[in-house]
């Protein structure tokens, strides 16, 4: 192998790299998408076992988690509580009428 063609695939790399963590930052919302899915399509029971490793690797560190604290991820028992704020932490909100003078 000659030092060009190992120079263009080690400038590919660092370009693909750096587009990949640009597009990270830069929009997470999106990219964290892409990820789950991309890692939900690679991790079915159909795949190889290399390609389900893959997958489990890609997810995001919040499906990961999971926000019972679980750690086996969003919605992986089907037990997850409702969303609902505690009537303590609410506070309601008043709406006065704006007067014209």
């Amino acid at each position: 192998m000659s030092a060009q063609v190992l120079q263009t695939i080690l400038v590919a790399a660092i370009v693909s790299v750096s587009t990949i963590l640009g597009a990270r930052h830069i929009a997470p919302g999106p990219f964290r998408s892409l990820q789950s899915s991309l890692a939900r399509s690679l991790g079915n029971p159909q795949r190889g076992t290399w390609l389900r490793v893959l997958g489990r690797w890609l997810q995001p560190r919040e499906a990961k988690q999971g926000s019972c604290g679980s750690g086996l991820g969003c919605a992986s028992c089907g037990g997850c509580g409702t969303s609902e704020a505690k009537p303590a932490d609410s506070i309601p909100l008043k709406f006065r009428p704006h007067s014209s003078q």
